[in-house]
């Protein structure tokens, strides 16, 4: 279901003499309490933004440590370096999301 859709009701008719009857087809189970309190949410919103930003890191690095060896041999070896400036650069811009008033300036 799409998450606008809180509850499908369904009218069923069981004759002439009886009234409509509603029957609940579909309802969203309920929340319950919220995980996070409002004080702390901001940085609960930072720490998933920097871990996204690890694992942005560890797939990029692989990623382009993959590219580098198809290209030549030993290839990681030569462009190993550049390769993890490039990946911490992807993270850093994912990292700076999660910093409240942009005061990161983007690479």
């Amino acid at each position: 279901m799409h998450k606008l859709v809180r509850r499908v009701t369904v009218i069923q008719r069981l004759g002439d003499e009886n009234p409509p009857r509603a029957v609940a087809v579909y309802k969203e189970p309920s929340r319950g309490r919220a995980k996070v309190s409002t004080l702390t949410r901001p940085f609960e919103r930072g720490a998933k933004h920097l871990l996204k930003a690890q694992i942005i890191f560890g797939q990029e690095a692989l990623r382009r440590h993959e590219k580098s060896n198809r290209r030549r041999r030993d290839g990681w070896l030569v462009e190993g370096p550049g390769n993890l400036v490039e990946s911490g650069r992807r993270a850093y811009n994912e990292a700076r999301k999660g910093v409240p008033f942009k005061l990161l300036p983007k690479v």
